[in-house]
């Protein structure tokens, strides 16, 4: 018998997937039903929990929110001050709209100090500021939101890139946490840290991006078990589809994206130049312009997210926030079959919906 070929075993895999899936609905069916009761009587309980608890009491507990200039930071420095927490709200740029906006509001309780995440000298200034106002009661809260967006291939993103992007969305997380971990153990507080779904699974022309995320999810569930036995809580805030609402594609997101574009055609090898053509990148930026309308309408489910994840008795570890001006955020969908299939699969669906083609 002659040995398979790659094709006629893979059409043999496929056959035997589909054996397997046919065989598991119809013999162990029952076994989903049960586990899919199982998992909706827990919903209904943890829904009752939760009413019956309420939401604890704000007053006197402080909030650090980083990235407030613009999106989820500056929303969020807003609901939480209506809550009643005291708002310490970063911003990288003391003159951006955001950062204007908050100190013309003249709240009583809410702060606006200037931070840049990537950089460890401004860290602890910001940690200065706030721990002289709440030294004695510690932190409640630390919301780790601040984050560049960026698109770029493997080989055309600049190794520059690819730190400068490490730098601010995963140390930037890291940092923070450093420095105000013995406020938040002083007041058993809550660190909220914001990844994405592209922390989950992976999209072609998004590397940088998409490793800063993945490395953001480790480094949670790393600190929730150190955490947990000093009475720190730990929540991952994972928002599909907003980036059309948050900043990140807006004229002046877009100016930055341009720039990362232009600064990776002039480092490209003339190898690499010939390879994709500066087509592809000029084809990238309008692909991301028009994705700005494919995005949630409002920022509302992902604030209502966070101020469960500070206010909740019980706060989930993970909250998949959907987005997405359609009925389905493709993302988290992608994002929750992602484990229960196998990767070829996977990524052929992935593919359609995320297809990689160089534009020529």
């Amino acid at each position: 018998m002659e040995p398979l070929t790659i094709e006629q075993f893979r059409k043999l895999e496929t056959a035997g997937w589909v054996l397997a899936i046919t065989v598991a609905v119809f013999v162990f069916g029952y076994i989903f039903v049960f586990f899919g009761l199982c998992l909706f009587i827990r919903s209904v309980f943890m829904s009752y929990k939760n009413k019956s608890l309420g939401k604890l009491d704000t007053a006197g507990k402080a909030v650090v929110v980083t990235g407030c200039d613009s999106g989820f930071g500056l929303g969020l420095a807003e609901r939480l001050h209506e809550r009643g927490f005291t708002v310490y709200a970063t911003c990288l740029n003391l003159q951006s709209p955001g950062a204007t906006h908050l100190r013309g509001l003249d709240y009583d309780r809410l702060r606006v100090v200037p931070c840049d995440v990537s950089s460890d000298d401004s860290v602890a200034m910001c940690l200065r500021v706030v721990r002289e106002q709440c030294g004695s009661s510690g932190l409640w809260g630390l919301v780790n939101n601040a984050g560049q967006n960026f698109i770029g291939d493997i080989e055309l993103t600049t190794m520059t890139q690819y730190l400068e992007i490490c730098n601010i969305n995963l140390f930037g997380m890291v940092r923070m946490c450093k420095a105000f971990l013995p406020l938040l153990r002083q007041a058993k507080g809550r660190v909220v840290n914001v990844t994405s779904v592209k922390g989950l699974f992976a999209i072609p022309a998004n590397a940088a991006y998409t490793v800063t995320k993945f490395g953001g999810e480790a480094f949670s569930e790393t600190l929730a078990q150190e955490m947990e036995q000093f009475g720190v809580g730990v929540v991952i805030m994972e928002p599909g589809n907003f980036g059309g609402v948050t900043g990140c594609l807006d004229e002046a997101g877009l100016r930055k994206l341009k720039k990362f574009f232009d600064d990776q055609w002039e480092e490209a090898s003339p190898e690499v130049r010939e390879f994709y053509g500066v087509g592809h990148l000029q084809q990238e930026m309008e692909n991301a312009k028009k994705s700005a309308s494919t995005t949630h309408p409002t920022i509302e489910p992902i604030l209502t997210a966070m101020e469960d994840a500070l206010r909740s008795h019980c706060p989930k570890f993970r909250y998949l926030v959907d987005g997405s001006s359609s009925y389905v955020d493709v993302y988290n969908w992608l994002a929750i079959i992602s484990p229960y299939i196998p990767h070829r699969f996977f990524t052929k669906i992935r593919a359609y919906f995320f297809p990689y083609i160089v534009y020529k």
